[in-house]
């Protein structure tokens, strides 16, 4: 009975695991740039012994990923809001190391640095910081330039740092960012492009996630209903044996 026991408990544990990411997806179906987390889990056999057979399977969470499919481009009319076309991260700063996200909402902060969700935005010769300005403007290869306050000609003052990696060899952070699986920095891509006025969505499906959920849910059921029928086979076993 303890095997039963264990094995549905290990089943049980498991769905927790998939309900939370689950949860996590359709809590940020309206997060821009958000990636939907995948949930991976790997099946071992347990051996048995000479008498029985291996009937025994359990579950063991693997590192989850992430669902690599671009999100609807939401036009915004906003300058500084950037959406990179198909494929591409942009960068940003995080504890002295580089980060990736699709999100692109950037802001300047008081100082006039770009920033996205208040991590610097990192351009490709340093942090991008803007002047005054009467106008602003962004390129398809994330150049940004301005028109002065005082006005006068076009001046530009910086390129946004943007990398296309494999995306198997990210994995997310707690943060919900992008990091190399290798560390370091990633190398910039030139040929990465951006379309100013745009904000990609998250590609989370709700709707998916959603049945997803009400699936595990039934399944948690069954395992709680082993793990009951399991304790009643140990109540009936040892009533036989204080009878015996």
């Amino acid at each position: 009975m303890d095997k039963m026991l264990y094995t549905a408990a290990s089943g049980a544990s498991r769905i927790m695991e998939a309900q939370s990411i689950r949860a996590n997806n359709l809590a940020n179906a309206e997060t821009t740039g958000f990636k939907a987390d995948l949930e991976r889990v790997k099946s071992i056999t347990l051996p048995g012994t000479e008498a029985s057979l291996n009937s025994r399977v359990l579950v063991q969470t693997q590192n989850n990923g992430f669902s690599q499919q671009s999100g609807e481009m939401n036009h915004t009319g906003r300058t500084l809001d950037l959406a990179i076309r198909d494929k591409g991260l942009f960068s940003v700063m995080v504890d002295g190391g580089e980060a990736y996200t699709r999100a692109g909402a950037m802001m300047a902060d008081a100082e006039g640095q770009l920033t996205i969700d208040g991590r610097p935005v990192v351009g490709v010769n340093g942090p991008i910081v803007l002047p005054e300005y009467k106008d602003l403007f962004v390129g398809e290869d994330g150049t940004i330039s301005v028109l002065p306050a005082e006005g006068g000609v076009i001046e530009e003052v910086g390129r946004l740092k943007m990398v296309n990696p494999d995306l198997t060899e990210l994995a997310k952070g707690g943060d919900g960012l992008l990091y190399p699986t290798a560390g370091g920095a990633l190398v910039t891509d030139a040929g990465v492009q951006v379309d100013s006025g745009f904000l990609e969505a998250s590609n989370v499906q709700a709707v998916s996630e959603l049945i997803a959920s009400m699936d595990l849910s039934r399944q948690f059921e069954i395992q709680v209903k082993l793990m009951k029928s399991a304790e009643k086979l140990a109540e009936t076993g040892n009533s036989l044996l204080r009878n015996a």
